[in-house]
């Protein structure tokens, strides 16, 4: 287990096995693939919501509640350039790849701007439509979202709300 993901498990106290998952349709769908420590971070927790604030995309088509390939569907249309730019559109080339949000209607993405998966930073679509660049991995942004004194500001809740993890329903 990756230091964030374990590190995430010990903070909201959550002890359910790794459910493993074949991520090839998803990755199919979505024309990417997706990121290892995404697929761990997914397969500990599932799609569900940390800390009552941030909601993690999991597996699954666009039929699925908090499924990646729903998260990317509701990112086509044609405005999404405007509030994204200078990034390329969601589903062209180098577009953002939507795997999360926030209550307040934040939106997170992954920045496919190399050839690994597993560096590509976390893009933060603010309610306000500011735009943040992290260069984290998904676990770690996440971590950072929820644990006490994190440093993802403007998104860290982690002095604020326990941190905690409820499985999204069925």
């Amino acid at each position: 287990m990756t230091p964030a993901v374990a590190e995430l498990a010990a903070l909201t106290r959550w002890t359910r096995p790794r459910t493993a998952t074949d991520w090839l349709p998803v990755e199919r769908r979505l024309g990417l693939p997706v990121p290892a420590s995404f697929k761990e971070l997914a397969e500990t927790f599932g799609p569900g919501e940390f800390s009552q604030y941030l909601f993690l995309a999991g597996p699954g088509d666009e039929r699925a509640a908090h499924s990646l390939a729903r998260e990317s569907a509701a990112w086509l249309f044609p405005g999404a350039a405007d509030l994204l730019h200078p990034y390329p559109p969601p589903g062209e080339p180098g577009g953002p790849v939507p795997w999360g949000g926030t209550c307040h209607g934040d939106v997170f993405f992954w920045l496919p701007d190399s050839a690994d998966p597993d560096t590509w930073p976390v893009l933060a679509l603010g309610e306000s439509t500011d735009r943040h660049r992290f260069d984290l991995t998904v676990p770690e942004f996440v971590l950072e979202a929820v644990r006490p004194g994190g440093t993802v500001d403007p998104f860290a809740v982690g002095d604020l709300v326990p941190p905690s993890f409820l499985p999204a329903a069925p």
